[in-house]
């Protein structure tokens, strides 16, 4: 694949999640038991609810607000433990979802938004944004978005957790090979489709870019989405998170996750 791009984080940076089919289909990948492309397991869910819990919140009640909530996996089991929740998503199907299951009453709100231009609330304890979310936005859009959870959070006492995927998991996902595959129905379309996968990897953006091209089998329509991430070295992280007011940024090491190719960090607010 030889395109260039020169706005790299133009208007069609990213699938479009928010769209009602799209969102309908993705949550039935959330809710899948049998991989982890769009939420992980429960299993897994609940091993990491536990770490914030106990590790991070020492099991004292918190305020916290978990963009990205998706269908409320995290913030369903954290209300579950006492503490208040405030989840944030732009899937209608999602937070749709997460309203209908909330067992937690006045103490979980799940708001449908954009978390690049949604007003986050507060003051919160914790603020967290998980499994590789913040990898999906512009440099630009990421520091204004974590200036945003600094500024909701409880002054000197709030802490932001992030869970990135690593550089590596990122030049890799640009580095596959093209592929092709037909589906009877999936994400892209409740019809039968082919789709043509492309990836490029810019070295010099350390930006991956994964090309979809959509055809309709039986009206032959084309369509054509892309996905776009950013990776973040060490460094441009820890620089990231400054710029942003953070402080005490550390990588946790012991937090319970089944693949290699995501890692949580965690800082205090300035």
């Amino acid at each position: 694949m030889t395109t260039t791009y020169d706005g790299i984080w133009d208007r069609d940076y990213k699938i479009p999640w928010d769209k009602p089919g799209f969102s309908r289909r993705m949550l039935a990948e959330h809710l899948a038991q049998n991989h982890d492309m769009a939420s992980r397991r429960f299993e897994w869910i609940d091993r990491q609810v536990e770490w914030i819990d106990h590790k991070l919140l020492t099991r004292r009640p918190a305020r916290i607000l978990d963009l990205g909530c998706g269908p409320g996996f995290y913030s369903h089991r954290l209300t579950a433990r006492g503490h208040r929740c405030h989840g944030i998503d732009f899937g209608p199907a999602a937070i749709e979802y997460a309203q209908q299951h909330n067992c937690g009453g006045s103490r979980s709100e799940f708001v449908l938004g954009d978390i690049r231009h949604v007003a986050f609330g507060g003051p919160y304890d914790l603020a967290m944004i998980l499994f590789g979310e913040m990898n999906v936005f512009s440099p630009a859009e990421v520091l204004e978005i974590l200036r945003k959870m600094q500024a909701s959070l409880v002054s000197r006492r709030g802490a932001l957790i992030v869970e990135i995927q690593t550089p590596e998991a990122v030049e890799r996902s640009g580095r596959n090979e093209p592929s092709e595959e037909q589906s009877d129905s999936g994400l892209f379309s409740d019809n039968p489709y082919r789709c043509r996968t492309e990836c490029q990897w810019l070295p010099e953006q350390q930006v991956a870019i994964q090309t979809f091209t959509i055809d309709d089998v039986a009206s032959g329509e084309t369509r054509v989405y892309r996905n776009t991430t950013k990776a973040w070295n060490v460094d441009d992280l820890i620089s990231l998170l400054e710029a942003a007011g953070f402080c005490r940024v550390s990588h946790q090491v012991d937090w319970p996750c089944n693949v290699d190719s995501l890692a949580l960090w965690s800082a205090a607010a300035g």
